[in-house]
């Protein structure tokens, strides 16, 4: 299966000093826009919303992943409700989800963590936290402003997670990316690299990796897409927390060996990723 990229996003590479797409060229992808219609192919692109994706496919039928594949996997929201369906239980932080007219949750359990379905934007460089109804609703507020009146909240039970190092926007978690191909995890990656190129709490033992494994194994079976990512936290217990999932042609890494390992992985071909402290297989 060809490798595939869109030309226009090379901009954007440019601005957020991601190679992504300079691997993929390496690996030898082609732009969409010089292939055949009826081409066969996986796209990395970036996520500036579905009617923009579904304008980009439009008349290639053979383009993985499709638009409402791909769309599985845009909103948190989304994500838990799917899950939930399919009974697949994980380790998730309690979510409240709040429509634009509906009143606070009675039962809700502060702190909290804010954010909206499609981002996990921090305000002022630190982490959306708040202790109150009222800090609760001036953040809802500003969410709003910043991303649309109509956009649902996702208000989430705090973790207390653990600390990997610290950057100009202030501590860095112990967060790891897992990698599926074919709806499998086959790799890792921390997911700070480009801030924390040393992080403590790095490399995860063997049963962390086994566990993370089995987790994300659970997720992929209730998507569709030939590559997902599964974001997963560590908290100061040494608990892993499943945060969410999202569309792999769009999710960023700074571990190049592991990117390159999933793109051939997932144009067919069979390599093998000797890994290093921060990424590997699985």
């Amino acid at each position: 299966m060809k490798l595939l990229y869109d030309e226009r996003d090379m901009v954007h590479a440019t601005r957020l000093k991601d190679q992504r797409l300079d691997w993929l060229v390496d690996l030898g992808a082609e732009a969409i826009s010089r292939v055949p219609l009826d081409a066969e192919g996986f796209l990395f692109s970036y996520e500036h919303g579905g009617q923009h994706y579904r304008k980009l496919v439009a008349d290639r039928p053979n383009i993985h992943d499709q638009p409402e594949i791909r769309e599985e996997l845009v909103c948190l929201d989304s994500v838990l409700l799917r899950l939930n369906e399919r009974g697949i239980t994980l380790p998730t932080p309690r979510t409240w989800i709040i429509g634009v007219d509906d009143d606070l949750p009675a039962d809700l359990e502060f702190p909290l963590f804010v954010r909206t379905p499609k981002s996990s934007w921090k305000r002022g460089g630190t982490q959306s936290k708040v202790n109150s109804p009222r800090d609760l609703i001036d953040e809802m507020d500003l969410l709003r402003r910043v991303f649309g009146w109509d956009t649902p909240i996702l208000a989430r039970q705090w973790i207390d997670v653990a600390v990997s190092g610290n950057f100009m926007f202030g501590d860095t978690p112990q967060e790891i990316r897992v990698w599926l191909v074919n709806q499998l995890p086959i790799a890792w990656s921390f997911h700070y690299l480009h801030a924390v190129p040393s992080p403590t709490g790095f490399p995860p033992s063997d049963s962390d990796l086994t566990l993370l494994k089995e987790l994300s194994t659970r997720i992929g079976s209730a998507f569709c897409s030939r590559l997902i990512v599964a974001d997963f936290v560590r908290d100061r217990q040494g608990n892993w927390w499943f945060l969410e999932a999202g569309p792999g042609a769009a999710a960023g890494t700074a571990h190049e060996a592991v990117f390159r390992f999933v793109a051939e992985r997932l144009s067919g071909r069979n390599v093998c990723l000797a890994g290093n402290s921060v990424g590997g297989p699985l």
